[in-house]
């Protein structure tokens, strides 16, 4: 898989477990489960099972087990790394965890690289102003980081 395949399914991932995330936060659990796309259960893609899982009221530790139990049967490892992605995102999403906390789990699994191509991604996206203040302090720490290398 080419990077910029990896970033926009990335980004996609970002985007769409954000939307879930806000639907569970006012709705609770049980309503997310009207979001979940059929043909993803089909294929038993991580993301939309997960949220089949959480939507029953299934605890993350066992929402973990199993999505990990799929996940190491993968043998590409971007393929692992997208899907590991997802998984976080069902998890932050099953705790209840704030968006924040929600965007940080998946974005520590991508390169710096990576996440800046899936910034520009996302830059145009209604949430992107929840992270602005995130996206520029995170840049100004990594410019620190790099002086501070330097010396």
């Amino acid at each position: 898989m080419e990077q910029k395949d990896f970033v926009r399914q990335a980004a996609y991932i970002v985007q769409r477990a954000y939307t879930i995330n806000l639907k569970g936060r006012k709705q609770g659990l049980g309503e997310i489960g009207d979001d979940i796309r059929a043909e993803g259960l089909k294929r038993l893609d991580i993301f939309e099972f997960g949220i089949k899982l959480a939507s029953e009221g299934v605890d993350s530790a066992n929402i973990n087990n199993i999505l990990s139990g799929i996940i190491s049967r993968k043998q590409d490892e971007t393929a692992k790394r997208l899907k590991t992605m997802q998984k976080e995102a069902v998890l932050c999403i099953r705790d209840n965890t704030n968006s924040w906390m929600l965007f940080n789990s998946i974005f520590s699994l991508m390169t710096g690289n990576e996440q800046k191509e899936a910034r520009e991604l996302l830059k145009d996206k209604v949430f992107t102003d929840y992270f602005k203040n995130y996206w520029d302090n995170a840049d100004s720490a990594g410019a620190q980081k790099q002086d501070l290398l330097k010396s």
